[in-house]
Order: structure tokens, then sequence, then C-alpha cells
């Protein structure tokens, strides 16, 4: 009975959730949209299609996506239209009172080290009590994050622009359990598949007339991916009926699944079959693993995609595992560590010490040791959890 009241609790507070962020939508005129600093195609799609919906209610939206954008996506509604940097500042501004004294010219001269401003009386003249400066507001009214973790998850664009977050509110959307809940306003629903999946519900509760084929494509794909096209254990009836519901709006499945699993490149073969080769397993935390040395990425030819898809492949192909690790040497003392669980445990905090960020469900850390040791201390992080 507990159980059911706490489920009936967390669905009321959502509800009240989505009302509040309506409102603040409905305020705001001018909107940045942020995904983590490697954004998965869950938390691209996501976005993309919020920021479809929010410009067809004139808004004047921004969608920016910190890291390398994959071209992988790039058959996504209106991907050109994600920056991967922002440039946020305030302008400063010099005011001259013309109460007493009308402007005649206004020229100006700019020099090495100075900017020099002649304004020309028409009558009497300035005086310094006639001249005061401020600095503007910045621009966005509204900054909204889907899948961000963390603010720290957005990597050099948080330390460049905090003051972005202390001066706008802030609303964070989120379906994993990392979440820090850090903003004025969170939509963190564990209950959800994907970030794709609460923003269908968050338009639906807005205006589902607006939903269109585009919204549709980018809403479909997120959940596609995020589910595994729908193999996930997550996977719920409600996600199927979404999914439906946004087939007959115009997304086109099929060409979905596609293009996000049937286009690996031979590349990418390579080396899955190097990490096939490679694969061990610690049946008692029912793990499987694997590592490529920098030798074996150098010879398949694989890019840096390639390396980052090697855990979801290893989830899609091994499913009879539950814990997934993948240790990739990217250089000399430099190891890149991918991990990912079907299982309820908060891989982020096992991790905690090395830093690691969130991508989709996938954590990524980092290890400066050669990958012998990195592959020791990382299984030794892991066991003092699970066993």
């Amino acid at each position: 009975m507990g159980y059911i009241k706490r489920i009936y609790i967390s669905k009321f507070m959502q509800q009240a959730d989505f009302i509040r962020i309506v409102d603040r939508l409905n305020q705001a005129s001018n909107i940045l949209i942020l995904t983590p600093h490697t954004a998965s195609a869950d938390d691209l799609a996501a976005s993309l299609a919020l920021r479809g919906f929010l410009t067809k209610l004139d808004k004047e939206t921004t969608l920016v996506s910190p890291g390398a954008l994959s071209e992988k996506y790039n058959f996504l509604p209106q991907f050109e239209q994600v920056r991967t940097d922002l440039q946020v500042s305030k302008n400063f501004i010099i005011d001259v009172s013309t109460k007493r004294v009308a402007i005649d010219e206004l020229s100006y001269k700019k020099e090495e080290d100075k900017l020099s401003i002649f304004i020309k009386p028409k009558n009497d003249q300035f005086t310094k009590d006639d001249v005061s400066v401020r600095t503007s507001d910045l621009p966005f009214d509204l900054v909204i994050l889907i899948g961000v973790s963390s603010l720290d998850s957005l990597g050099e664009f948080y330390s460049k622009n905090t003051e972005l977050f202390f001066e706008a509110p802030v609303v964070n959307i989120d379906y994993k359990s990392t979440n820090e809940n850090y903003g004025q306003f969170n939509l963190v629903d564990l209950s959800a598949t994907s970030n794709s999946e609460i923003i269908f519900d968050l338009i639906n509760s807005y205006e589902s007339s607006m939903l269109d084929a585009e919204i549709a494509t980018s809403l479909l794909t997120g959940i596609i991916a995020e589910t595994n096209s729908f193999q996930h254990s997550r996977t719920t009836p409600s996600t199927f009926l979404k999914a439906s519901q946004l087939v007959s709006l115009g997304a086109n499945q099929r060409e979905i699944i596609g293009r996000l699993f049937k286009t690996k490149t031979l590349s990418f073969l390579k080396l899955w079959g190097r990490v096939l080769a490679r694969l061990k397993q610690e049946p008692a935390m029912s793990l499987v693993y694997s590592v490529a040395n920098a030798s074996d990425i150098q010879k398949s030819g694989a890019a840096a995609e390639d390396v980052r898809q090697i855990i979801k492949e290893m989830s899609f192909q091994l499913s009879f595992a539950k814990i997934f690790l993948f240790l990739a040497e990217t250089s000399n003392h430099h190891i890149e560590v991918f991990a990912f669980s079907t299982v309820p445990l908060n891989l982020s905090q096992v991790f905690a010490s090395f830093k690691p960020e969130v991508i989709g469900s996938v954590v990524r850390f980092e290890v400066n040791a050669d990958l012998n040791q990195a592959e020791i201390e990382v299984l030794n992080k892991l066991k003092e959890t699970v066993l």
C-alpha cells in the first residue's frame, strides 16, 4: 500500500512541475536549451524537438550542445541549427542624459588600447554628472537543460558562463537517478525511458496540436535510441503507446532504426572484433568487460565515435550480463572508460572518485594509468559496491 502511495505522490508532483514549467515557458521570450558536453542521441533529439516546438510558439530559441556533434544524427530535423559553442556576455552601456543639453553630433575614435567617444552638444556643455555607465542583462530569460545530470557535466561551457545560471531561471529535465535536481524547476521523471518521452509529455500537456512530423521524428529517434529499439527492460506499455502516436504523426520508425543501428562503419566492425576477442567475464557481478589498446584502435581505423559506441554494442549483443565495462587506451597512460548497467546501479556514484560524466545512460570517465593498472583500479572500485 505504501508503495502505491509513493507512486501516486510522485505523479502528482510531476503534474505540478509540468504546470509550473508551462507557466514559465509562457512568460519567456528568449530561451537557451543546453545538452550535456557529450550529448547522446536522446539528449540531442529531445532538445531539437523542444526547440522546434518553442519556435512554433514564436519563442526566440538557441540550442547549444557544447561537445562535438556526431554526423550520425544529421538526419534529425533542424540538426544544422545546433550550435557547439556560445559567447554569452553583457553589453557595457554608457548613458548620457539629454534633459539639460541636447546632442548635436556623435563620433568615436578607436585606438590600439582605447576607444574615445566624442559628443558635441547643441547648447551649453555636458558634465560628468550627465554621464552614467551600466551593463545590460544577459540575453536569455530562461535556460532549459536536457539530460544534464549536473552543471559540471556541461564541461567548460559552465565554467565560462557561470553567471548565466544564476541570473536566468533554470529548468532541469532528465530521467536519470544521477540527476542532482539543481534547477529552480526540476522535471526529473525516473519512470520515463528517455528524455524524449518527457518532452513528448511536456508538449502534450502544453499544446498537443503543435506536434508535427518533424517534432515526432526527433522524439521517436530519442525513444528508440535510448530503449535499443524497445528492447530495454525499462520499456513500458506507455512507451509503445507514445511511439505509436509519434508514428501516426509522421515519424518513420523504419528509417530511424536504419539510421541508428544499421550504419556501422567498417572501422567499427574491425574494432568490435578485437573487443570480442578480449572479452572477459565476472559472473559473480554479472559483469562482462573488454579492453582495447592503442594499437587496436589505430589498426582498426576507429574514430572517437566508434569507440564510444562499443559499450552500447556490448549491452545490445551480450544480454546475458547486467553490467558492462569497456576500457580504451586512447594514448600513453590515458584510458577512456565506459560503463553501463541494465540493473538499478548508480555507476556515476560507484566511480565518483574518477569524476565521471553521464552520456545518456552511459557513464564515461578517464584514468591516467597504463591499461593493466586501469583495469585493476576500475574492477576493484566496482567490486567494493557490487560484491
